[in-house]
This record gives C-alpha cells, structure tokens and sequence, in this order.
C-alpha cells in the first residue's frame, strides 16, 4: 500500500474527480468507510449516541454521509457545527441538504456552535453522547488551530469520550504528523484512499489510535501515474516479501546464516540476534563469537552452532575473518551486535566486510566500525548488497549526516544516502523507514514504544540476517524482518503490557507473527 502526503492525496482526488467519477461519490464511499469501521469497532453502532462535530469543508461533508447513515442504524445523532451551514464547501453542502430533507424524525439534533453559549450547549450535548466523530479538519489544514476551534477541541479532550477521526485527527498536519497547536487524540482514525505520512510519524501517531484505511475508489491508472515512490509496510507487502521454500528441502536449503555477534559483556546480544534468525526459518544460524560466551550462547539455544574465536583480554572478538569464512558454509553474513568498539573487533568487521563475497548485514558495532568512513561502505556495496541497519546516532556517526525528525525531510535525507550504491538501509526509529537504492521507500506502522529497550535491535538484526540467508533480496528481507519484529512486539505486548516488554519477549513472539503472514499465504 502507498503512503502520500496531504497535497499528493489531494492531486489523487481531484485527478479521479476529473475522470468523472463525482466529488460527491468519493464523500459518499467515505462516509460509508467511516460507518462500517465504527460498526467494527462499537458493536453494534446503533446502540450509541453520536456526537459529530463539523467543520466547514469535504471532511464537515464526510461527517455528514456519517450522520445520515448512523441515523439509519437506529443511532441518535447530535450534530454540531463550528461554522454556520452557508459556509460549507459545495459538496458538503449538498449532503447537508439531503440530510435536512431525509433525516428521520428525532434521531438527528442540530447544535449551532457559533451562536452564544456555545461551550455550555456543546458540553451539554457531550455530557448525553456515548461517542465523539471528529470531522472538523482533515487534511486540509495549515495553520495553527486557535480560538473556537481550539477550545472545541479542548472540551472533546477533556470529554474523556471516545473519539473516531476522519481522515485525520483535527489539528495534526496530514504531512509531518505536528500538532498544529492542539489536536484531537482519537481511538480510531479512519483515513480516506491511502494513509497519510502525518498519521505515521510522531507526535501525530501518538494522535492516531487505531488506523482504518478506506478504499474510495482511487482508479488503479491515477495511483500509477502518481509515481508514488512511498509505501507502507504492512501484512500484504510482508506475503509479497515472504521467500518461498521446497516442502522437500534440508535445513541448508532453508538458508544458512553466519552471524558475527557477541562479546562478553555482551554476550545476550548475540543470543538474541541468533535466536531472532532461527525463528524466521532459517534453517542453520553459525554464531561465531569470542570463547567466552559459549556456554552462556549454548545453554540458552542448543539450536545454535557456536563458532569459538580467539578474543582480546577485554572478551571482545581478535581473530582472522579469512579462516572464518573458510571454515563455515553459509548464505548470508549478519555482523555487528553486541562486538564493541574494541580496536581489534573494529579491524575484524573491516576485514570480514572486505572478504565477504555474499550478502552482508551490518548493525550496531558492526556499523561502528566504519564510523566517518561511509565512502568505504558505499565502495564495498558494489562488490556484494550491504544492509545497514543504524539507529539515528549510528547514522550520524557512519555518515555525519544528521536526518533530523521532519517526515518529508527524513525520507529525502535517507534515499540521498543509498542513491547509487548497493546499499538497503533500514533507519530504526519512530518509525522505522527503509530506503533502497532505486529511491522506494518504506515506513513502518506496526511496532510501539517499548521496543525502545536493551536488545531490540539485536533481534531485528537477526530477523533481517535469517530472511536475507533464505534468498530474500536485500530489500525484501530488511522490508519482512522490520515488519515481523514489530508485529512481534505488538503480540508480545498484548500479555506484558509495552512498558514492561523484553526483547526476548518479542523474539519469542516471532512465531505467532510468522504464522500471520504465513497464513495468508494459503
């Protein structure tokens, strides 16, 4: 699924309007979308009162189709308007109308918020409804939300009601995701035709609640002629990615991974990045790491085959890449969690990194190791597909780049990094984004805050290494491996709550993400 900015979904309306399908048609699919995702989430909608609250343009006429087809549900609906119906756009204006001339007799109240004592009629209004229907804004907005607006906003927050957006949470800006002042915190947000950036970086996901996204009617051939370059990873993209196996195969046709991982004060990094991998499907995880963590490696997961090397005084990794890759078989190359900065790890992970002819994940230290040093990286990428998995402050020190926290500005920063290289870069963070070579990228939806704990990263490295080791390309298996770390987490907090989720929690919740995806491949 693409992802869009507030202007590019407003060129994708007004491109299907002017292939003749109506404004008033796409606002009716809207409305319609909105009603079937509340009927989803309160159960059954008609049960509820509904207090809608209206702004003045096509989002104040989605609201509107929301009214008349919750009144027909049986639902009581009071409506209230922060501007006088005149001032509707002319779409929404006719759907106000239509719901005067067919609105059912004592289901539908109207509430005039720009008459006197407005605040006192809409707290009273709130303080008899079950349920809050944003559609004030939407995308449109542009400036900070002030006076009526915002106090409007402010009495819906202080409601303590539950909230169901339109499009997008009123007062947060559709393209960065900032709070333009105050915004509405909702509990659903169903968007219209495509998820916009705004709903998916920070602070307007914290906004979002729940995300539903509508299907209005977008034709296949104006998406295509868009050229959107942005997508969403998501449970169809990850059955896209998924590579496929021979029910026949052996555990070396599964793929076999050589993971340079550990230290020993960090010997938990590399148990978690093996333990990750193998859960992916990979069929042989080769863990190699100093030989002091062997026994810590090897009570935790007698899965894992242990490949001792020589190590500094300090346990950190000493020993010869070439006599490694040498010794084991494998398909891919993982390198980088928990190793250190040790001198000696540091001139190892340069040497692998030169040596390795396959595909080669690098994280964490691995990453490190090539601090001020990217051009390197860039030249190495040529001779095999490098993926790098940095978080913000690896990044800056790999490439002195600092991407900053801007929605549009982060994408553009990061494909101007692998523009030309061989490189697949996945930039860990709220959210995660990945960017490849040919300029497509990928913002990740699943996932949540406690995530940001010792370990996570170890074990997105190691789903990222077990995909790449089955053939995934490099893209594909960074796209999966973010995808089913962060559904991962998602299940895993569902018994642990976020705050207190471990990383090995969500390791071992990777089956149950595996099998979703899995599923829908039958």
């Amino acid at each position: 699924m693409h992802v869009v900015t507030a202007e590019e979904m407003r060129r994708l309306d007004e491109a299907t309007i002017s292939r003749h399908v109506p404004g008033l048609t796409l606002m009716e699919r809207a409305g319609q979308g909105v009603v079937d995702a509340i009927g989803e989430f309160f159960d059954p909608p008609g049960d509820f009162r509904y207090a809608i609250l209206l702004g003045s343009g096509n989002n104040a006429g989605d609201g509107l189709v929301v009214a008349r087809l919750l009144a027909e549900t049986g639902a009581r609906v009071v409506l209230l308007y922060l501007r006088e119906p005149k001032d509707l756009s002319p779409d929404a204006f006719k759907n106000y109308a239509r719901l005067r001339k067919d609105r059912k007799q004592g289901r539908l109240e109207e509430i005039f918020l720009y008459l006197a004592d407005w605040e006192g009629k809409m707290l009273a209004a709130l303080d008899e409804c079950d349920v809050v229907v944003d559609a004030i804004f939407g995308t449109g907005l542009g400036k900070p939300v002030t006076g009526r607006w915002a106090e409007a906003i402010e009495l819906v927050r202080r409601s303590r009601l539950p909230v169901v957006a339109i499009d997008v949470p009123s007062g947060i800006d559709g393209t960065t995701g900032a709070v333009l002042g105050t915004a509405i915190r909702a509990d659903l947000t169903v968007t219209m035709g495509l998820p916009k950036t705004g709903l998916l970086f920070y602070p307007g996901k914290e906004h979002v609640g729940g995300l539903r996204v509508v299907d209005i009617g977008i034709p296949a051939p104006v998406v295509e002629e868009a050229r959107l370059s942005l997508g969403l990873l998501d449970l169809d993209q990850a059955v896209a990615d998924l590579p496929p196996r021979d029910p026949a195969g052996h555990k070396f046709d599964r793929g076999a991974l050589l993971l340079v991982a550990g230290s020993r004060r960090y010997a938990g990094a590399a148990v978690l990045a093996a333990g990750a991998a193998l859960r992916t499907g990979c069929g042989i995880v080769y863990l190699a790491g100093p030989e002091s963590i062997r026994q810590v490696v090897q009570v935790s997961a007698p899965e894992i085959i242990f490949v001792p090397l020589a190590e500094t005084v300090n346990g950190s990794i000493d020993a010869d890449p070439a006599a490694l890759l040498d010794e084991v078989r494998f398909d891919a190359v993982a390198c980088g969690p928990g190793l250190t900065a040790d001198a000696a790890a540091v001139r190892f992970v340069g040497e692998l990194a030169g040596r390795c002819n396959a595909p080669l994940l690098l994280d964490a230290d691995g990453i490190n190791a090539f601090a001020g040093a990217y051009d390197r990286v860039k030249a190495l990428s040529a001779d095999r597909p490098i993926v790098l998995t940095p978080h913000a402050g690896e990044l800056a020190r790999l490439t002195g780049a600092d991407v900053g926290t801007d929605s549009a500005a982060r994408i553009e920063a990061l494909r101007l990094l692998v523009a030309g290289t061989g490189i697949v870069l996945a930039c860990k963070g709220a959210p995660t984004v990945v960017v490849e070579p040919d300029g497509a990228g990928y913002v990740n939806w699943f996932g949540h805050p406690g995530q940001a704990t010792a370990g996570s990263g170890d074990v997105l490295a190691g789903a990222i290494g077990g995909f790449l080791a089955q053939g995934a390309s490099p893209a594909a298996a960074t796209r999966l491996g973010v995808f089913v770390h962060s559904r991962a987490a998602d299940i895993a907090s569902a018994d642990t709550g976020e705050r207190a989720m471990l990383a090995g929690d969500c390791m071992d919740a990777m089956p149950l993400a595996m099998l979703e995806v899995e599923e829908e491949t039958l």
